[in-house]
């Protein structure tokens, strides 16, 4: 077990490689290019893979402004009509929050108070989202040899903008035989969680909306005259009314009824919805003639984007109903305000729930129980590839089990230098044993 002490120091090498995602998109041609930073940390990760005798390829994913392809790292080891899919993404958040970028990419160890309990950590950019995972995957699987099944990893690009790499993969044949995938991402959700002893059975979705208002225009100067509407004031009467709907929706979601051992902790997980921007007028000495908010929406299963937008709809048409919101006259037409899905280069992908009984969650459980002790269920708060996943390959089960950690997309983001150890062995047995999860679950 000697690479379960290596973990650390792969994952010291890790946050030392600049993998932050540089945020761009723009749109030639009809087409999206993302930006991508993953050259030099796929190329460490396809040694680290070579080395634990895993045939390695490289799967086109997408391109940015100055024409670099940037891709997904794909790998098995292993024969078979059968697979289980290991999945991490590549890059990380800016390093802004951070005082200095040097300090971001150079990995610390510390101690933290956290959860009552002080903690052994390395601090850095992505320690916890999610190069500890990555460090895992590099290592754990590296003698192990699957009898009749294959062990699949694979390094996803662009996770934290759209998921870019993730829906490239999920159309392929590459998942074609996969029968489950297991992601060593970050831990959050309602309960407390415990790394490894913690099972994510799912995550919530995400979605945004854009709002548009229109104003009549008019000069400034005489902005007292009472036939001009002004879309900022259009903007703000919504924004005070939204909040009200904001605080009135109920989106609870009951993802577990099982009794755990985590005494505190609850089966239910809740969805919500917010106005992320407002964007009204040019400051010029003129009337806002338009004006934009966009809503940003999390929810659980019990909702999909169809039915939040006729919710916004029906909210809406009550606002003019009431005389709230006033519709514009522009030229011979009467213009009231607009309400669409906010585009993007990949669709958005709704919550997603691999029951606690699932087949494949009894195997995790088992998996932790001879590694550690299981604790509770989670449902993620942040969407992720694995929604990706879940929306494509809605048959394929998909488990969250990361790390302990904590300031993820923050200044001193962390991770527990024992809790990267305990996921190691749990990915380690989870691999081992598949095939017996396979006989079990009659899949082969």
């Amino acid at each position: 077990m000697a690479d379960g002490d290596n973990v650390l120091g792969v994952l010291k090498e890790l946050i030392s490689i600049d993998s932050r995602n540089p945020f761009e998109l723009k749109r030639k041609g009809g087409k999206y290019l993302i930006g991508g930073r993953e050259k030099k940390i796929n190329s460490y990760l396809e040694k680290k893979l070579k080395e634990s005798g895993f045939r390695v390829f490289r799967q086109p994913a997408h391109v940015d402004k100055y024409g670099t392809q940037h891709y997904n790292l794909l790998a098995e080891k292993g024969e078979g009509d059968r697979s289980v899919l290991f999945y991490g993404h590549t890059d990380t958040v800016s390093d802004l929050p951070w005082l200095r970028r040097k300090d971001a990419l150079t990995p610390a160890e510390g101690r933290v108070d956290f959860q009552g309990k002080e903690r052994e950590v390395i601090f850095g950019l992505g320690a916890n989202d999610m190069k500890a995972g990555l460090a895992v995957m590099c290592l754990a699987f590296k003698d192990i040899e699957p009898d009749g099944f294959k062990i699949k990893v694979a390094f996803g690009s662009d996770e934290e903008f759209y998921s870019a790499g993730a829906n490239v993969l999920a159309e392929s044949s590459f998942l074609d035989d996969v029968a489950a995938v297991m992601v060593p991402e970050i831990g959050d959700g309602p309960n407390r969680f415990y790394g490894h002893e913690t099972i994510g059975v799912g995550r919530l979705g995400r979605c945004e909306f854009e709002v548009g208002f229109y104003g009549t225009g008019g000069h400034g100067a005489i902005s007292g005259d009472p036939s001009f509407v002004s879309a900022a004031v259009e903007a703000a009467k919504f924004t005070v009314e939204f909040e009200k709907l904001r605080k009135d929706h109920r989106d609870v979601f009951v993802f577990c009824s099982e009794k755990v051992p985590d005494s505190k902790a609850v089966g239910t997980a809740e969805g919500s919805f917010f106005i992320s921007r407002t964007e009204c007028g040019n400051e010029s000495l003129s009337i806002p003639a338009s004006g934009r908010i966009v809503i940003d929406c999390t929810y659980t299963p019990n909702f999909t984007v169809k039915k939040l937008k006729r919710k916004f709809q029906d909210f809406i048409s009550e606002l003019y109903k009431t005389g709230i919101l006033t519709p514009v006259l522009i030229g011979d037409q009467c213009k009231t305000l607009e309400l669409k899905l906010k585009r993007r280069p990949t669709p958005y992908s709704g919550a997603y729930l691999t029951p606690a009984d699932h087949p494949f969650t009894v195997f995790v459980k088992d998996c932790v129980n001879r590694v550690g002790s299981f604790k509770n269920y989670n449902m993620g708060y942040s969407v992720a590839d694995e929604n990706v996943f879940k929306r494509i390959r809605p048959d394929i089960p998909v488990i969250v089990s990361g790390p302990v950690g904590w300031n993820s997309h923050r200044a001193n983001e962390w991770v527990e230098k024992e809790s990267v150890k305990g996921l190691f062995k749990l990915y380690r047995t989870a691999a081992c044993d598949f095939g017996k999860y396979l006989e079990t679950a009659r899949l082969k």
